[in-house]
């Protein structure tokens, strides 16, 4: 008799083979589905070359470690940028200078020329009159206190700045 209804049974299975086959489906795809819906999502981490799957809680950490690292970079190039426009700066300073310099040493160097001129058309047409020496001496004797105090200016403007940029050394009594 036991053989008689597993023998019917399968009969049965046997003539209903696709509602069979149906249901059989049905409770794998609702496995399936249990075990989908029971798991958390999961995906792959931002670590660069990172391939283990991380919860949605591990990957908004991660996003938050990754932010707070990128703020701390952009803050660096910042300060980076800044250290460089102030460079630009101080050579572009540097520069005007040397130009500023070089313009007073020109015209400094073409007024000698022009009294020199001046001095030597006098003595050649025999009009030189000793006393018009007087001015220009002075004349002379003030361009060249001017180049002089220029130059003071500057050495004492790089020893005030080599001050500022060397760090604090205790000072001695």
């Amino acid at each position: 008799m036991n053989k008689d209804i597993v023998h019917n049974a399968f009969k049965w299975m046997d003539h209903n083979r696709y509602a069979v086959a149906s249901v059989i489906a049905f409770i794998v795809a609702m496995g399936f589905v249990l075990n989908l819906t029971g798991c958390e999502a999961m995906t792959h981490g931002l670590a660069n070359g990172d391939t283990t799957k991380v919860t949605r809680t591990e990957f908004q950490r991660q996003a938050l470690g990754g932010e707070k690292d990128l703020a701390v970079r952009r803050i660096e190039l910042d300060a980076e940028i800044a250290a460089f426009n102030e460079e630009i700066k101080l050579f572009n300073q540097r520069v005007e200078a040397g130009q500023d310099d070089l313009a007073r040493q020109e015209a400094f160097k073409q007024q000698l020329l022009d009294t020199v001129g001046l001095v030597a058309v006098s003595a050649a047409e025999s009009t030189l009159n000793p006393a018009a020496l007087i001015p220009i001496g002075i004349g002379l004797l003030g361009g060249a206190l001017g180049i002089g105090t220029a130059a003071d200016n500057r050495r004492k403007d790089q020893v005030i700045t080599t001050l500022k940029t060397a760090p604090s050394a205790p000072v001695a009594t």
